[in-house]
């Protein structure tokens, strides 16, 4: 009876024991999964800052070149006209301006003074410039100024739609410029390429004229001398005309495969190359680093309150309510300098003058040398009946010659 009383006791000091075990490691299971809860939470705070400080900064540098982009169109320096420099050498007299960049929320209203001359680097055109010299070279060939002619329309179109669309956009607040600009452009940058294929087909159709001309320069010294072919040459007008039914029929084949991409690829080179001009404040030259570097000081209010607010709610959202309002609490602090962190402190220039006009400079070219008809206008003065008709006068000329 002992032993039984004895076995029965052992018995249940032995579950007691092994109740207690279990529920300590319990504990410890859910302080473990407390803990690493709290460590993930923790993770994904700092993540989503680190991820929000990158993707602020990046969208202010968008800004800053938008900003950038809205002063250089106000310049108006963009080679946006076919007959003048750097597309022929027809020179342009451009009116210098200064631009407001960096305004001031204060009355008067002030602002850094940048002014884009149109010096020698920045009427330079490394592209253009390549083009115009060949054209200009004693052996210039009429088939490659063919494509030379449609490549140029198209960054001229493209030009003019930069110039054009960041003109508008620099007569609103400059904060807005900052702020939305990016956002905008982006649409616009997808419109802007889609009708450059009907700018495409256009110059593809009117760079024809190219096939109607011929460089009578015959030695290897001077500039290309060009004229037009006609019914005294036979063989060489047909030729004009048989390739204008190849390049025809050709179209329709690049219309369903690479001529929807071309408007895209030299819209964006024309973006790309803008950011290589140069500007000057105070007579120091200035980039575009140098407009983005100093968003970063002119916009700090900006961004830092911006930054605030998303780390408060990622406080909230990641951590609960305790650290969202211990997260505020700090802010406020800060913002009333108790504690001594000066990075709600406005940014003050030095360099400041009173606003200007944000009217766009003019644009003047002195013409000395048009560039050649195109094969539409060719066309026209081919069957215009009212003034005789070219293709009467040819005939005539033919008719002579044949009679000796």
């Amino acid at each position: 009876m002992s032993t039984t009383t004895t076995n029965t006791n052992t018995s249940t000091n032995t579950n007691d024991t092994q109740n207690l075990d279990q529920k300590q490691q319990q504990k410890n299971n859910t302080a473990s999964s407390t803990t690493s809860q709290n460590m993930g939470s923790i993770g994904t705070y700092l993540s989503s800052i680190i991820t929000t400080v990158v993707t602020i900064l990046i969208y202010f540098i968008f800004g800053a070149i938008t900003l950038y982009e809205c002063k250089l169109a106000q310049s108006n320096i963009l080679p946006t006209d076919l007959d003048c420099f750097p597309y022929t050498e027809n020179q342009l007299e451009i009116q210098k301006i200064v631009t407001n960049i960096f305004i001031t929320n204060t009355d008067p209203q002030e602002s850094v003074k940048l002014s884009f001359p149109y010096d020698k680097h920045n009427a330079k055109n490394m592209l253009l410039d390549m083009f115009r010299k060949y054209k200009e070279k004693p052996n210039s060939n009429f088939f490659m100024n063919y494509f030379i002619s449609i490549l140029e329309g198209l960054i001229s179109y493209s030009n003019n739609a930069l110039t054009g669309y960041y003109n508008l956009l620099n007569g609103t607040p400059e904060m807005f410029i900052v702020l939305l600009g990016p956002i905008i452009s982006l649409f616009y940058f997808c419109v802007v390429p889609f009708i450059g294929l009907f700018v495409t087909i256009y110059y593809y159709f009117s760079s024809m004229s190219w096939f109607f001309k011929e460089n009578t320069n015959t030695s290897s010294t001077g500039e290309a001398k060009w004229s037009d072919v006609n019914l005294l040459d036979p063989f060489r007008y047909g030729g004009a005309f048989f390739l204008v039914f190849v390049f025809f029929i050709l179209f329709w084949v690049l219309l369903f495969t690479f001529m929807p991409l071309f408007p895209f690829i030299v819209f964006y080179m024309c973006v790309f190359l803008t950011f290589g001009y140069k500007g000057e404040i105070n007579n120091d030259k200035v980039s575009l680093g140098h407009i983005i570097k100093n968003i970063f000081k002119h916009y700090k209010l900006t961004i830092m309150v911006i930054l605030t607010i998303f780390i408060v709610l990622s406080a909230f959202s990641n951590l609960g309510t305790t650290a969202g309002v211990f997260s505020i609490l700090t802010v406020v602090l800060i913002y009333f300098n108790i504690i001594p962190i000066k990075i709600f402190e406005a940014y003050k220039p030095s360099n400041l003058t009173t606003v200007t006009t944000y009217e766009q400079a003019q644009k003047k070219c002195v013409i000395t040398n048009r560039k050649p008809k195109t094969f539409l206008d060719n066309m026209q003065n081919f069957f215009d009946i009212q003034n005789g008709g070219r293709l009467t006068k040819e005939l005539k000329k033919f008719g002579k010659k044949m009679q000796g």
